[in-house]
């Protein structure tokens, strides 16, 4: 646990259940190979292409829940379907970060790489 906590990937806000935070954890070094002194060889993360899809779309570092809601619905990926309709409690904690924010979500926030993963196991 100590390794993880130091690597930033441990989410310790209920400290009875710690839990891994995929997007830091995806996205740290560890996920590299030294290749040479000039540059790493990192594996690709398919949530990469489905947040880039994202971005390509709403054109701004934020947007609204409802915007959100509307592309990922019908966004598919390799283990979830296009065209379904999100679960309440999805859209309650998209919500819930559009509070936090003057109801914009920022993309390119934890949060939102967090709830990506719930829309995206």
């Amino acid at each position: 646990i100590e390794y993880l906590r130091q690597l930033g990937v441990l989410d310790e806000s209920d400290t009875s259940v710690p839990r891994v935070i995929i997007p830091n954890y995806l996205n740290m070094q560890a996920n590299c190979f030294n290749v040479s002194s000039f540059y790493d060889l990192c594996c690709i993360s398919p949530c990469e292409d489905l947040f880039g899809h994202l971005e390509g779309k709403i054109q701004a570092p934020h947007a609204t829940p409802e915007d959100i809601i509307s592309l990922v619905s019908v966004l598919p990926s390799a283990h979830v379907p296009g065209s379904r309709t999100l679960s309440a409690t999805l859209v309650a904690k998209l919500n819930e970060v559009a509070e936090q924010h003057e109801g914009q979500v920022p993309l390119h926030g934890r949060m939102f790489a967090q709830w990506m993963h719930f829309a995206y196991p």
